[in-house]
């Protein structure tokens, strides 16, 4: 029957009034209810109560006026109550506990799906719960509650007999007899039940609502695997049992497989991560996606070490297989933790999965290992020298010191390589030897760079003349902006000083990835200001022939390793030769690292090397240590 428009109501109310008879009041069909429904006039007027019919006196006239009306509320207290049932989704019933016959209303019948002519037993009714296990749980439910007056109220799937499965909440409650009380047991001298009265509600969509709401919290929406939150709720549930194996996963090198296949399909290879890595940890097990390219596996063991050991291994061999997404395959860098062997507490498993797993990036990419015995040194050395450089850096402790750089041919002094330095708090000067481990950490690394280069530019206002031109190390970690040469032009600029007086020195790890061409946008707009790009430590690291050819550089630096070892390795001079003709063929210019002996120095000279630096023409030194312009060396 379609639901009355609000006129209509009135409409029907009005009529009512019209007679003397007032709406009937609301109740539950079956469940001897009879509460009032109160109505307010406006603008304050006193309450009328439409649940009953009262007349204006007590004669016969009055008499047949209340039958008149208790006849017309009928059809539509019917009414009413048929559409408050319809739109509520729920129904009433009422249940005798002696026969098991049910008097019910069409709301009920609505949401098993029957039809209300047909008859409703307790039986009929069970049989529509799809689980046998509440069945009986509800059978044990009713009889407890015909014997003790226990309120029920549980919740269910149903099946309708066309197939469809409804979400309900059954509530119930037994009815005594008129002027009888209930009592906590049937035996005593309560009452007798003479029925048990419930309601039956409808609350599918309100579960779907709430279903989406907890996958929305605790889901990862690109995977279907546990996301953080998720996990971290199943990591304290799994130290209330035995002991367990944790793995933390980090795909090596994701950014570069994302730039290379676009969003999309990196989005579709996380998905097949994922799927293969949920396949490993079996029903008892979680697999979750921390974020990114992040994942997270905890299986419950006995032999946690070996078992979080094997996870590793099967992991990486699942990532080994190529892929129907792409046609790639995977490693990754995975950190392990063992419940209780490594610790008790949430927090700690995760800081020692995680360091471990910070520590294998570092050093060996592409294995797994536990934060224990070298791995557990190496970090804390790490730890500490990040702790040294970050005290460093707020205290204004990070120098620049400068090695000479010498023309082979003049052996003029043509410019230097500014060179980290830090100032321990008792005053002793450090290099790279205490702190390099630091360096591993891109914000240490950062600050490093940018500490180096405010002391070279400050320097350079006092002393320009004397340092000529100055090399600085720059980080992969510092280069990595779209905007990295503005940043150093604006700096240079704020000193007042001219981009011609800085060369920027980068590593060959800077290279590595799918960065070449903002690099090359980034070194051509330096270059067109005037700072000169310089590759430094060629021959030992990623640098291939094509990075000589593509990107816009102006001499290559070539690693110490070459020149020291010119005695100790005959192979070395051919290489140092191949080089030197091919930088001289392509006009770059080069500088060979690591010269420490005056016949290492006219060697390379007659091979054709521009300039020389090392201990032969001098070390380190803090600028008021440097000698004049124009030193011979």
């Amino acid at each position: 029957m379609p639901v009355p428009q609000q006129e209509d109501f009135g409409d029907e109310i009005a009529s009512r009034r019209s007679m003397r008879c007032p709406a009937p009041s609301v109740g539950v069909a079956g469940a001897g209810v009879a509460g009032a429904v109160p109505m307010r006039r406006r603008e304050g007027a006193a309450m009328m109560d439409f649940a009953s019919c009262p007349g204006d006196g007590s004669g016969p006239e009055a008499k047949r006026q209340d039958q008149a009306c208790a006849a017309g509320q009928g059809p539509l207290r019917a009414r009413w109550l048929a559409q408050i049932e319809r739109m509520a989704g729920v129904g009433a019933f009422a249940l005798d506990p002696e026969t098991g016959a049910i008097e019910a209303s069409d709301g009920v019948f609505q949401l098993l799906g029957l039809e209300p002519a047909a008859g409703l037993t307790l039986e009929r009714l069970l049989e529509r719960f799809v689980s046998a296990k509440l069945r009986r749980a509800l059978r044990a439910d009713l009889a407890r509650l015909a014997r003790a007056r226990a309120p029920l109220d549980l919740e269910a799937v149903l099946a309708t007999p066309d197939g469809a499965l409804r979400r309900v909440r059954l509530q119930a409650e037994g009815e005594t007899a008129p002027g009888e009380a209930m009592g906590e047991e049937a035996g005593d001298e309560a009452g007798r039940l003479t029925r048990i009265v419930g309601v039956l509600s409808d609350i599918t969509r309100l579960h779907e609502d709430q279903e989406r709401l907890w996958q929305a919290a605790n889901i990862d929406e690109l995977t279907g695997l546990a996301n953080r939150r998720l996990f971290h709720k199943q990591l304290q549930a799994a130290l209330a049992g035995g002991p367990f194996a944790l793995v933390l996963l980090d795909i090596d090198d994701f950014n570069a497989v994302n730039d290379s296949l676009g969003a999309e399909a990196a989005d579709a290879l996380l998905r097949d991560v994922a799927a293969r890595l949920a396949g490993l940890v079996g029903p008892a097990g979680v697999a979750a996606r921390l974020g990114g390219d992040e994942f997270a596996l905890l299986v419950p063991a006995a032999a946690a070490d070996v078992i979080a050991e094997r996870l590793a291994s099967q992991a990486r061999a699942a990532l080994a297989q190529p892929f129907d997404s792409v046609a790639t395959r995977l490693t990754a860098s995975i950190g392990l933790a063992a419940c209780p062997a490594d610790a008790r507490d949430a927090e700690g498993l995760l800081r020692c999965a995680r360091q471990a797993l910070s520590e294998v990036k570092a050093a060996h990419p592409g294995t797994a290992a536990f934060l224990r015995g070298p791995l557990r040194d190496r970090f804390d050395a790490r730890r500490a020298a990040i702790a040294f450089v970050q005290d460093a850096a707020r205290e204004g402790r990070i120098l620049a010191w400068y090695q000479p750089k010498v023309r082979l041919d003049s052996r003029r002094i043509a410019g230097y390589e500014a060179l980290a330095r830090i100032r321990a708090p008792d005053g002793r000067i450090c290099g790279p030897e205490v702190w390099g481990a630091a360096l591993d950490d891109v914000d240490c690394a950062r600050l490093i760079d940018g500490n180096v280069l405010d002391a070279v530019l400050a320097d350079l206002r006092r002393a320009a003349p004397r340092l000529i031109r100055v090399g600085v190390n720059f980080s992969e970690a510092s280069l990595r902006g779209m905007d990295f040469a503005e940043q150093i032009l604006a700096l240079i600029a704020a000193r007042g000083l001219s981009p011609g007086l800085i060369e920027l020195e980068v590593v060959e790890t800077v290279l590595v990835g799918q960065r070449t061409g903002t690099l090359a946008q980034g070194f051509a707009r330096l270059r067109a200001a005037g700072m000169r790009i310089a590759l430094d430590d060629f021959g030992t690291g990623f640098a291939s022939l094509s990075h000589l050819r593509d990107l816009p550089i102006d001499r290559i630096k070539l690693d110490k390793s070459f020149v020291l070892g010119l005695t100790a390795d005959h192979r070395n001079a051919p290489i140092l030769r191949a080089v030197l003709d091919l930088a001289a063929v392509l006009g770059l210019e080069t500088v060979a690292e690591g010269v420490e002996t005056e016949k290492a120095a006219i060697y390379l000279r007659g091979l054709g090397c521009l300039e020389g630096q090392g201990y032969r023409f001098g070390a380190a030194s803090p600028l008021e240590a440097l000698p004049p312009a124009g030193t011979r060396r």
